[in-house]
């Protein structure tokens, strides 16, 4: 068995990603360098990070947890770090037609990332997930699909309260109720997990192929059941901290707004 830190892999669907977010940033900044790219290729890279690392290869075999984080930095992290990292203008044309839907239907977003969190959590949507091979260049589509819906419904979810056309940003106490009722639905999906009998995910319970599987139970203290409750409070308690973070700052705004009327 070799030791954990070895097992990076390259995943062709994460490269393919990577190239078209990057073609993405380009195409709306005219492919030149902004004020803000750092951030957005920031927010990219931390996404081959998660895609690519021993994290990520937990994940895939052995830990629900391990899965829960790589899923929750992609929506709740990388998605809001690129689209920060956008060019905060309404000259581009799609920048502000995409800012002006979100305007006006706000719980599109909202939809989408509530959405995409539950859908693929639903037991046999989630066994889809995963790939029967493992060879280099192999392409998963349904994984490709399920990271890419990640991080668009990260973008999406937060185009409403940072959206690059400042003007068209929605008002704070609707920013307020937008991200306390985005923690209610992630604060239930949680609930649902930690209480769920272990077995609700049979993907972990086939055969250790690589030989982790004594290490994370003994040495670790990680049973089957102990990783599905650990993985519902990282659903329940890190999210809600991030959106009640943020309601916390569109707070702060609406004060401040009625400070200078």
């Amino acid at each position: 068995m070799e030791p954990l830190f070895t097992y990076w892999h390259f995943d062709l669907g994460t490269v393919i990603l990577f190239l078209l977010f990057s073609w993405g940033y380009g195409y709306l900044s005219g492919f030149k360098l902004q004020k803000g790219a750092g951030l957005y290729f920031g927010g990219l890279s931390l996404m081959l990070l998660m895609e690519l690392s021993p994290l990520h290869f937990l994940g895939m075999h052995y830990l629900l947890s391990a899965y829960m984080i790589v899923h929750i930095v992609l929506l709740l992290i990388c998605g809001p770090l690129m689209l920060i990292g956008l060019p905060r203008s309404s000259d581009h044309r799609l920048i502000w037609q995409v800012s002006r839907f979100f305007n006006y239907w706000p719980w599109m977003g909202w939809l989408s990332a509530i959405g995409v969190m539950w859908f693929w959590h639903i037991p046999a949507v989630f066994e889809s997930v995963f790939p029967a091979d493992h060879t280099v260049f192999s392409f998963h589509w349904i994984a490709f699909l399920h990271s890419g819906s990640l991080l668009l419904a990260g973008i999406c979810f937060s185009w409403p309260i940072l959206s690059p056309v400042r003007e068209l940003q929605v008002n704070p106490l609707l920013g307020i109720v937008y991200l306390f009722t985005a923690c209610i639905g992630c604060s239930i999906l949680g609930l649902l997990l930690t209480f769920a009998p272990p077995t609700l995910y049979k993907h972990y319970f086939m055969t250790d192929e690589f030989g982790f599987a004594e290490l994370i139970k003994t040495s670790w203290g990680i049973s089957r059941a102990k990783d599905q409750q650990l993985a519902g409070l990282m659903m329940w308690v890190p999210c809600c901290f991030i959106y009640l973070s943020g309601a916390m700052v569109m707070v702060y705004k609406m004060l401040v707004k009625d400070e200078r009327v």
